[in-house]
C-alpha cells in the first residue's frame, strides 16, 4: 500500500505501537497500515466413519483433495462461513460443532494475503450427498482413511485435521458458545471456550 484508501495522500513511515508503520501524514485522517490479513475456515464433516474432502478445480494446487473451506467474508460469522463452505463446495448440509485446531501463516499465499488465520472446524453432518460445480471443484465424497492413503495430492493439514476430528471424542474442542454464558456476547461476536468437565468422568 503506497497511498492513503481515506484521503489519497502518499503514506509515509512512522512510529506506531512500537514498530514503523506506514500511517497518513495527514493528523486529521489518522489511517496507519496494520498489513494485510485474512480468515479462512474449513470443516470436518463425518459420516459412518468417512470424511468429506473435495478436489480443486482451480490453481493453486488444481486436483488436490481437501476438506472443504475458504475464506470468511468481512462481514459474515465465521459459522456461517464454515456451513456455508461445506454447501457451496460439496452440497452437503451440515452444522459447526466445535474448533479442531486453527494454522496461522506468515508471507502469504500466491495471491493471496500477507497474514493468514485458518480455524478448522467439526460439523455434525445434517443432509446432503455430494455434489461439485465442475469448476472450482472437480470432485467430492466422503471417503475413509485408507480410501484417502490410495489416493494422489490429499492435503496434510486436511490429513492432520480429519485425524484429530476421528481421533478426539465429542467433548475435546473449543466449543461453539450458543446459548447463554456467563460472559455475554455483544453483537458481531462468536464465542469458543474449552467445554466443562462431565463429573460422571472425574
Amino acid at each position: 500500500m503506497r497511498y492513503c484508501p481515506n484521503c489519497s495522500q502518499t503514506l509515509i513511515p512512522r512510529e506506531e505501537g512500537g514498530r514503523e508503520r506506514l500511517a497518513c501524514p495527514d493528523s486529521g485522517c489518522g489511517f496507519i497500515d496494520f498489513g494485510n490479513f485474512s480468515i479462512g475456515c474449513a470443516g470436518v464433516v463425518i459420516r459412518d466413519g468417512k470424511a468429506l474432502i473435495v478436489q480443486r478445480g482451480w490453481e493453486p494446487f488444481r486436483g488436490s483433495w481437501q476438506i472443504p473451506g475458504g475464506y470468511v467474508e468481512h462481514d459474515e460469522a465465521i459459522l456461517e462461513a464454515v456451513e456455508r463452505e461445506v454447501m457451496e463446495e460439496a452440497g452437503v448440509v451440515a452444522k459447526a460443532r466445535d474448533v479442531i485446531g486453527f494454522r496461522h501463516s506468515i508471507g502469504g499465499s500466491i495471491g493471496g494475503p500477507s497474514t493468514n488465520l485458518y480455524v478448522v472446524f467439526r460439523l455434525d453432518y445434517i443432509e446432503g450427498e455430494p455434489k461439485w460445480d465442475d469448476d472450482e471443484i472437480m470432485g467430492a465424497g466422503f471417503y475413509s482413511e485408507d480410501e484417502m492413503a490410495q489416493m494422489e495430492g490429499v492435503q496434510g493439514l486436511s490429513r492432520w485435521a480429519i485425524d484429530k476430528a476421528l481421533r478426539s471424542g465429542p467433548q475435546h474442542g473449543l466449543e461453539v458458545e450458543r446459548g447463554a454464558t456467563s460472559m455475554p456476547a455483544r453483537p458481531g461476536w462468536s464465542l469458543f471456550g474449552l467445554m466443562p468437565n462431565d463429573p460422571d468422568l472425574l
